[in-house]
């Protein structure tokens, strides 16, 4: 959830870039626009790897321990921080698009609360009712989940890993895409 709505908060950060005037300075520096965009999409995934390491930290506290030990941690930080990195995309193009916040405030609750409650971060997938076990199967939330949860719980599940980093990558592909392009309109 931390990366989820770490991650919509990106478009309304650049609605007020560009509200205040901040990107079009940028826009006026010798800074290439390409390294404006990638800095913002850099911070949005720093800033979700930073969250999480905190809650990381805290659950370590509270004795929750990796049986994959170190390795499992840095696996987890960069499923969370890619899985952010992806889903900022969708709020970015939006910001760009709407230039609203709360037009991106407004279809993030709708994408984000369905898509969470769904998935198998807040159930496991036997308690599910039949219908919701086939909706949770393809939801992308439950790919990153269970990635997550096999290397707490279960140790490493290559397959498991390399589906969520797969599922992840089409996501990143896609709203990166519908970045760049809307991205490209505004600076134009």
């Amino acid at each position: 959830q931390n990366a989820f709505s770490s991650a919509f908060q990106s478009g309304t950060a650049v609605v007020d870039d560009i509200k205040s005037g901040f990107l079009t300075k940028m826009l006026a520096t010798p800074a290439s626009r390409a390294s404006i965009l990638l800095g913002r999409l850099l911070s949005d995934a720093f800033r979700v790897f930073a969250q999480s390491l905190i809650i990381l930290v805290l659950a370590y506290g509270l004795g929750v321990f990796p049986v994959t030990g170190f390795i499992g941690y840095v696996l987890i930080l960069f499923t969370v921080a890619f899985f952010g990195l992806a889903w900022s995309g969708i709020s970015l193009a939006l910001g760009l698009r709407t230039k609203s916040a709360e037009t991106v405030f407004g279809i993030a609750g709708t994408l984000t609360f369905p898509l969470l409650f769904m998935s198998t971060a807040l159930m496991d997938k036997r308690l599910m009712p039949e219908w919701m076990k086939n909706v949770s199967a393809y939801n992308p939330i439950s790919f990153a989940v269970n990635a997550i949860r096999d290397l707490i719980i279960n140790g490493y599940n290559w397959n498991s890993f390399l589906l969520s980093f797969g599922v992840i990558s089409l996501i990143a592909i896609l709203t990166m895409g519908a970045t760049i392009y809307e991205f490209r309109k505004v600076v134009s």
